[in-house]
C-alpha cells in the first residue's frame, strides 16, 4: 500500500492467528482518552509571532491524540500566555473550577518553549508525559549519501548533522537528548561514534576490529550497548561511553544485534539468530546470564525498543515479504501487531503510547492505543528518511 506525505486514515488492527492475542488492549496505567478527548482553548497568545505559537502548541497538543485544542474561550481548560522569542509565559485554567493550574515561564528560542508549554499542557490536564520537546534524529538519503539528521519531533528544524559523503546507520538520541551515538563508515569500516549535541564535537568510540554498530544508550546515558564481533561473530557488548574495555553480555553461535535497554538499567533485548530465524531476547545487562527467549509467534523479529514504562517492546516483524510493527507486552508475554500497510525501525515516545516508524522513506507517528497513525511532515528536500530515534 502507497502512503501519502499527509496523515492517512486510522489502520485496523488485523487479528492473525498466532501472532497476538486480541486480549491485549491499551497498555496497564495508561489513560486511552479516544472517545473522550480533554478540550483546550488556546488563547490568547501574545507577542508579535502569536498566531505561530497557537498553530505550532495547537498540533502539539493534537499530536498526543489525547487532547482537543479548541478556539479561545471554549474548552474544559484554557490556555494562554506571551511569547517573546526568546520565552514564554504560559498559563493554563481549569475553567470548571476557576482554578489556575499553572503559571509558568519556559525559557529558550524558536520553537523549544512552545513545545515545552505543550507538554506542561498535556501533563497537568491528562497525568501522562508529552513528547512534544523531543528531539528525533534520523538517516535520511537526500543527498545522495546516507547522513545523519536532527529535527524536531513533529518533523519541523530538520537539519544535517553529518556530512560524510558516505553510509551512516542504527543512531541513537540519549534520554536526555544532549548525545547521539551511530554506525558511520566514515574510516572505511564500521565504527560507533558519539557526537555531543551542545557543543558538535564527536568522537570515535568503538573502532575494534570487525563490526562496531548498533548503539544504545542505558538509561542514565553512561553506558551503550551495541555490537561487536571483535573476539569472533557479533556479539552484544556494554561499555562505557567515556571508553573503556568492552563488557561481553551474549555468547553464541549467532549473530546478536540492535540492543535496547529496559528503563531500569538492568536488562538489555536484544534480536538473535542462534536459533535460526531473527528471534527476541533478553538478558542481564551486568555480564554473561541466562537468556530469555521472548516469544512472539513470528519467525523473524528485529531492532526491539523497550518502552520508557517498561511494559511494552516494539520491534520490527516480517509478514508475506512486507517488514510491519509488533509491540509485545512484558506482563502477558504476548505480542499484537500494530501496523498493516508496512512499517519498521519503531522507537518509543516518552509517553510509552506513541511510536515513531519509518516505511517507504517517509517518518509516521502511530497512537498505539487509537491505531492510528499520522505522517510526521520533514521538509520535503529531506527524503529518504529511515532509522528514527528519539530523546525521551
Amino acid at each position: 500500500m502507497k502512503l501519502s506525505l499527509t496523515c492517512f486514515c486510522t489502520a485496523l488492527l488485523v487479528i492473525l492467528p498466532g501472532f497476538f492475542s486480541p486480549q491485549l488492549h491499551a497498555q496497564d496505567g495508561v489513560v486511552v482518552r479516544v472517545d473522550a478527548l480533554v478540550s483546550v482553548g488556546i488563547g490568547p497568545i501574545t507577542g508579535p509571532q502569536g498566531t505561530m505559537v497557537t498553530q505550532v502548541l495547537s498540533a502539539d497538543l493534537r499530536r498526543t491524540s489525547m487532547i482537543t485544542p479548541a478556539a479561545s474561550g471554549s474548552g474544559e481548560y484554557q490556555a494562554s500566555g506571551d511569547y517573546s522569542g526568546t520565552g514564554l509565559t504560559g498559563r493554563l485554567l481549569n475553567k470548571k473550577t476557576g482554578a489556575e493550574v499553572f503559571h509558568q515561564t519556559f525559557n529558550g528560542t524558536g520553537r523549544a518553549p512552545i513545545h515545552e508549554f505543550a507538554d506542561a499542557i498535556t501533563q497537568a490536564v491528562t497525568g501522562i508525559p508529552g513528547f512534544a520537546s523531543s528531539k528525533l534524529a534520523f538517516i535520511s538519503s537526500a543527498t545522495g549519501s546516507k547522513e545523519l539528521y536532527l529535527a524536531d519531533i513533529d518533523g519541523a528544524s530538520a537539519r544535517a548533522i553529518t556530512h560524510d559523503n558516505t553510509i551512516s546507520s542504527s543512531p541513537s538520541l540519549s534520554r536526555d537528548g544532549s548525545k547521539l551515538a551511530y554506525t558511520s563508515y566514515k574510516s572505511g569500516y564500521a565504527d560507533v561514534y558519539l557526537i555531543d549535541l551542545s557543543s558538535g564535537n564527536r568522537t570515535r568510540l568503538a573502532f575494534f576490529p570487525g563490526i562496531n554498530s548498533g548503539a544504545s544508550f542505558s538509561p542514565d546515558g553512561s553506558q551503550i550497548a551495541l555490537t561487536l564481533s571483535k573476539d569472533g561473530n557479533p556479539e552484544i557488548y556494554t561499555m562505557p561511553i567515556s571508553g573503556g574495555a568492552p563488557n561481553r553480555i551474549t555468547r553464541t553461535r549467532g549473530s546478536e544485534t540492535s540492543p535496547s535497554w529496559s528503563p531500569t538499567g538492568d536488562r538489555l533485548v536484544y534480536s538473535s539468530d542462534d536459533r535460526g530465524s531473527p528471534q527476541l531476547f533478553a538478558s542481564i545487562s551486568q555480564g554473561i546470564g541466562e537468556l530469555d527467549h521472548l516469544v512472539t509467534g513470528n519467525s523473524f523479529c528485529t531492532k526491539p525498543d523497550w518502552s520508557p514504562d517498561g511494559k511494552s517492546i516494539a520491534f520490527t516483524t516480517r509478514l508475506g515479504g512486507q517488514f510491519q510493527i509488533g509491540v509485545y507486552d512484558v506482563t502477558s508475554r504476548m505480542a499484537k501487531l500494530v501496523t498493516t500497510g508496512g512499517g519498521e525501525n519503531p522507537a518509543w515516545t516518552r509517553d510509552s503510547r506513541h511510536l515513531l516508524y519509518d516505511n517507504n522513506g517517509h517518518l509516521y507517528l502511530l497512537d498505539t492505543a487509537s491505531s492510528t497513525h499520522q505522517s510526521l511532515p520533514v521538509d520535503m528536500s529531506v527524503t529518504g528518511c529511515s532509522e528514527p530515534t528519539v530523546s525521551r
